[in-house]
């Protein structure tokens, strides 16, 4: 096989949502707070931690966890994901989620697509599962392709041998890093820098023929 693992991001490729962060914003009603946090991250006045620490910081009251995972368990996969990936996994090939997305989620969308490696960023808690207020930095969203090196490196493969899948510009170097770089949706930076370019994963058979 020319390649040998497929790496997925999560919010906006595996599931539904856009952004994870935001499902809890919309529950919070916080979401417009949230946007001028992202505007400063996007415009590099504060680094991926503070931007989480400010975004965790927006929930009040300071929830248990239990809240927040029931928050995530509503997530949706997209549109042929489950079995896309499962013939992924059929075919032999190493799975991986690479997000900066909340591990809560991510470790149950990659419990129920079998995924093999999960990485994401989580929320700090206290002895009684309240939030700190602090998240646990994994993954800057801009950085994945560092994850999907390590990874790689772990598995005793080359970044030639793997696929990465993503869906917004912050997957640009993630998707240049990889052997085979695929873009879903119409993120036009993306586009520019993949590969190939699905629509949803509806034309995901498209590629495993290049597999």
């Amino acid at each position: 096989m020319k390649y040998k693992l497929v790496a997925f991001d999560m919010d906006g490729t595996l599931i539904t949502w856009n952004s994870c962060w935001g499902a809890i914003h919309r529950y919070f009603g916080v979401e417009a707070m949230a946007a001028r946090n992202f505007e400063a991250y996007r415009r590099m006045e504060i680094d991926y931690a503070e931007f989480m620490r400010r975004d965790i910081g927006l929930w009040k009251p300071r929830p248990h966890i239990s809240l927040i995972d029931k928050i995530l368990s509503n997530f949706e996969f997209a549109h042929n994901v489950q079995e896309v990936v499962g013939e992924i996994r059929r075919r032999g090939y190493f799975t991986s989620i690479i997000t900066a997305g909340i591990d809560l989620l991510a470790q149950r969308v990659g419990k129920k697509l079998g995924i093999d490696i999960v990485v994401a960023n989580g929320l700090a808690v206290d002895d009684k599962g309240y939030l700190t207020g602090e998240g646990i930095l994994r993954v800057d969203p801009s950085l994945k392709h560092e994850i999907l090196e390590k990874i790689a490196k772990e598995l005793n493969l080359t970044l030639a041998e793997c696929v990465a899948v993503g869906d917004s510009r912050y997957d640009v170097n993630f998707i240049r890093s990889a052997g085979l770089g695929v873009a879903v949706g119409g993120d036009e930076e993306l586009a520019k820098a993949a590969d190939m370019v699905i629509q949803d994963f509806k034309n995901f058979p498209q590629l495993l023929l290049y597999l």
